[in-house]
């Protein structure tokens, strides 16, 4: 082989190290964030899914109050709006917790045609997530003179 053919892959084989090496120090890339204004990392507006906001409750059924809190008297069926938008590869989930206020509340979860449910006491909290599908979420208070339950965001455990 002639002197001349391999001198472009002798350069390409220095930068192909060149750069592993700088990477590995962290000179650049996704390790260079200590600090330095200048660099960003790429995956910081990655999450496990948005909030549920109060907005993307429906009430279907029942007399209920929706907002940072939910406020019912009896029971309450509310419909979560499906997911619009959005690439294919993003995570089109929403989370919320759900703290209870006054009075005990049964509720009772429709996720992808499956019926889940659960009581919660005052005080207690339980975490929910929605698929893109949307879903129904039904609260029965269990107490007389009506139930309030918090939409809370999810916070890692």
């Amino acid at each position: 082989m002639a002197e001349g053919r391999r001198t472009p892959l002798v350069v390409l084989a220095v930068l192909v190290v060149l750069a592993i090496g700088l990477y590995v120090t962290g000179a650049v890339g996704a390790a260079s964030g200590r600090g330095e204004a200048g660099w960003s990392n790429p995956f910081a507006g990655v999450s496990v899914g948005d909030r549920l906001r109060p907005d993307e409750l429906t009430e279907v059924e029942g007399d209920c109050s929706v907002g940072a809190t939910i406020t019912f008297v009896g029971g309450c069926r509310l419909e979560v709006a499906p997911v619009e938008g959005g690439w294919p590869w993003q995570r089109v989930t929403r989370s919320v917790r759900l703290v209870g206020g006054t009075g005990q509340v049964r509720l009772a979860l429709t996720v992808q045609g499956k019926a889940l449910r659960t009581d919660l006491d005052p005080g207690d909290d339980v975490r929910l997530t929605f698929t893109s599908d949307g879903g129904q979420l039904t609260m029965a208070c269990l107490a007389v003179g009506g139930c309030t339950v918090a939409l809370a965001e999810d916070e890692p455990r």
